[in-house]
């Protein structure tokens, strides 16, 4: 007989899977969809009122700064916030594939190398349905209810496409463990922002130091420390996937994310470069049509299936790479016994 090592799975493979997964159960479209209905033809939230305000405040209490060019572009800037639909943003616990525009800019603008910024959407002010707030404690408020529906939406999302990857749970058995994977994700989520404070503000003071007594040397120590926190990402990227698919609690998702990355490196950047790329082309087709109606519609049916679709192949890819890790160590191929 041969003996054979079991075939791992390619990039290419849990791109595949993850599109499988949305394709067995396509009714989890539906949750990206609803959101992206409720962010283009829902009530829309303006900051204008309480950042005006704030600028306004700023000149009086500072009137000499207000002069110098750098200081008004800032203001400049912080006003044409403003006029945005801010409530995608502000929506920071939301993990739900949302419609995201993007240009690609010019090559002069950026050194030579062409940009794709992203597209904020202006404030309709044919309107009539526009929440204006005035206030801190009105912006608080929006913060909160925000992120609080984002978290859950965010759960139940998750939990229903890891159900259709793992195949052995219910579309009933995902929804019961939803408020578990809220709970795991805000928790986790925590835990990586106290240790960053932690860590973050004593390095921020050191880099500020540094910027004083020597520009050179604070903007390159800037420069190492906003790398360091990009590696950090990318290391307890799967944080959340390892709470959804291996039920996982926050400490132990953040540790298994860490060990899974830290032994496919290389997949795991060529994974997160592949799906880059794919995010940012989808979203110059999304801009140009979201022009009309139809080409908004459109675009929300795309971009959710897309969106969730890459996701689910998160989910693949680190079940795939996790099942690398715990797997005895294989024996070497090739090999064949002779019955007796």
């Amino acid at each position: 007989m041969t003996i054979t090592k079991p075939q791992n799975a390619s990039l290419i493979d849990s791109l595949s899977e993850g599109y499988a997964a949305i394709n067995r159960r396509p009714w989890i479209v539906l949750i990206p969809i609803l959101l992206n209905l409720f962010f283009w033809f829902g009530p829309q939230l303006s900051l204008g009122p309480l950042i005006s305000s704030s600028v306004n405040a700023l000149k009086q209490l500072q009137p000499a700064l207000s002069e110098q060019e750098d200081v008004q572009l800032m203001y400049d800037q912080l006003l044409a916030t403003g006029g945005v639909d801010l409530r995608q943003q502000l929506a920071l616990l939301n993990y739900v594939p949302v419609l995201h525009q993007y240009v690609v800019g010019s090559a002069e603008a950026t050194g030579g190398m062409p940009a794709v910024p992203e597209v904020l959407r202006p404030i309709d002010t044919q309107r009539t349905d526009t929440f204006e707030v005035g206030s801190i404690g009105g912006a608080l408020l929006a913060f909160v209810l925000l992120n609080a529906a984002g978290l859950a939406l965010s759960a139940l999302f998750f939990g229903q496409v890891g159900a259709a990857l793992r195949r052995d749970w219910s579309p009933l058995m995902a929804l019961r463990r939803a408020p578990k994977i809220g709970l795991g994700m805000l928790a986790a989520l925590a835990i990586v922002a106290g240790v960053g404070l932690a860590l973050g503000l004593p390095l921020l003071f050191f880099v500020t130091l540094l910027l004083y007594l020597n520009q050179t040397l604070g903007l390159l120590a800037l420069f190492v420390f906003y790398w360091l926190a990009v590696w950090v990402s990318i290391y307890i990227g799967f944080m959340r996937e390892a709470i959804v698919i291996s039920g996982l609690g926050p400490l132990r998702a953040i540790y298994t994310s860490f060990n899974v990355v830290r032994r496919n490196l290389w997949a795991t950047l060529g994974f997160l470069l592949i799906t880059l790329v794919i995010s940012l082309g989808s979203g110059v087709i999304w801009h140009a049509l979201v022009n009309s109606t139809a080409g908004v519609l459109i675009a929300i049916v795309g971009s959710a299936y897309i969106g969730s679709g890459l996701i689910a192949a998160r989910m693949a890819f680190y079940r795939e790479r996790l099942r690398r890790w715990q797997a005895a160590p294989a024996k070497p191929t090739g090999i064949r016994a002779e019955n007796s």
